[in-house]
């Protein structure tokens, strides 16, 4: 991709290039697979976006695109031209480098591939033709309008070679600080997820978490929802970011919540400076975890225990209780996973599910925190078992969780 370097700045180790290029360059040299950085949560629905063919046939500006190169920056001075290879990832500007892409890929099939109908009106052809458009990854709404530019005499082609955008491309940059960017670049963003930010984080023990897990599986917020996910999980199955939460939990020894200021709390704690991680863990505690978690998920095989276990709330409350007890008796967290583990068959006879459901069917909604008074009454509940004060089924009326109740007026 041919640049022209207009700026750069440097940020510690790490350096970034302002540049300009055509919109014919950007999207040629775009790298086949450049959705499937891990950073990015996928392409979404916006129908502004949907809208870009308007702005590139106007040629209106589009705001920048953030893209992270090689550990080392060319040396260039500013104003000078110079080629970057496609060995580089979209940090921010997936949405927009999609469409781009989308539209360029259209105007190639209607140039190269497509005989034109003229007698046809656009609407119609292109209803004809959607299905085959659909089967190869194109957009019948793009090329009905590349399509009417097209008989109008425009050289949709030439939008893109006449077109510029600037690009700004960051060499040197870690895996953590290219997360902490990311995460500032959305961060006014209403479709960024706040679990798939909590994902990035802990992005560095996925794999370790993973392998520890075997042969169970995990899902990213990215590929299923944690709210679809709860309502069809399957045996072996669990949700990245509940583990998250619910490792969090346990080294903390209570229930945590891992919103949008547990995210900026862990990303931009002011001493993580250029490390790899921005969470220092544990690899044995990590591994002493995964082990819990695949006892639990072979002692609860019912139906109602593989369903109680997608909750969130669930695992919260249960490795907090686990994490509080460690915390507060002699021993380590480690020490205090293995001593439950021993008795995870006990517990799962004792959980009493039903009774569970029928006591969380009981909740006044407009008065508590359905959430909050969830994953409480599972750590007061977990905390009274690892203690020895539970022998028989969990009653749940009884658990208390009168501290999370609050006056909805």
């Amino acid at each position: 991709m041919e640049l022209q370097l207009l700026d750069r700045i440097s940020e510690g180790e790490a350096v970034c290039f302002l540049c300009k290029t055509s919109l014919a360059q950007y999207v040629e040299n775009l790298p086949a697979n450049f959705r499937e950085f891990y950073i990015q949560r996928g392409i979404v629905t916006n129908r502004f976006l949907d809208n870009l063919w308007d702005t590139i046939s106007k040629k209106r500006h589009i705001p920048p695109i953030v893209l992270v190169a090689g550990p080392n920056p060319p040396a260039h001075d500013v104003g000078s031209i110079f080629n970057l290879g496609s060995d580089f990832k979209v940090l921010d500007g997936l949405q927009r480098s999609h469409r781009l892409k989308e539209i360029w890929d259209t105007l190639t099939y209607i140039n190269d591939e497509f005989v034109d109908q003229a007698e046809v009106p656009v609407a119609r052809l292109t209803r004809q033709l959607a299905p085959k458009l659909r089967e190869i990854d194109l957009s019948p709404q793009i090329f009905q309008k590349a399509l009417e530019a097209n008989r109008k005499g425009i050289e949709a082609v030439e939008l893109f070679e006449g077109n510029t955008i600037w690009l700004e491309i960051w060499f040197g940059l870690s895996e953590a600080e290219q997360i902490q960017k990311m995460l500032v670049l959305n961060a006014g963003h209403k479709s960024v997820n706040i679990k798939h930010q909590i994902e990035l984080i802990f992005w560095s023990n996925f794999e370790v978490l993973a392998k520890e897990l075997a042969p169970s599986t995990m899902v990213r917020e990215k590929d299923k929802a944690s709210t679809t996910y709860s309502k069809g999980r399957k045996p072996g199955e669990f949700h990245f970011a509940h583990l998250i939460s619910a490792f969090v939990s346990l080294t903390e020894g209570e229930t945590v919540t891992t919103n949008a200021e547990f995210s900026a709390s862990q990303s931009f704690s002011g001493d993580n400076g250029s490390d790899e991680s921005l969470l220092d863990i544990d690899d044995r505690l990590l591994s002493a975890f995964a082990k819990t978690l695949r006892l639990l998920d072979g002692a609860l095989r019912s139906e109602s225990g593989i369903r109680w276990l997608g909750r969130e709330v669930v695992l919260v409350g249960i490795f907090g209780a686990i994490g509080a007890m460690a915390k507060n008796h002699p021993g380590t967290k480690i020490e205090g996973l293995s001593k439950f583990n021993a008795r995870i068959e006990q517990y799962a006879e004792v959980l009493n599910l039903e009774g569970f459901e029928e006591w969380r069917n009981t909740l006044d909604l407009s008065k508590v925190n359905i959430g909050n008074v969830n994953k409480r009454a599972v750590f007061n509940a977990t905390s009274a078992f690892v203690e020895g004060k539970i022998s028989g089924p969990i009653n749940w009326r009884n658990v208390n969780v009168k501290d999370e109740l609050h006056d909805a007026s």
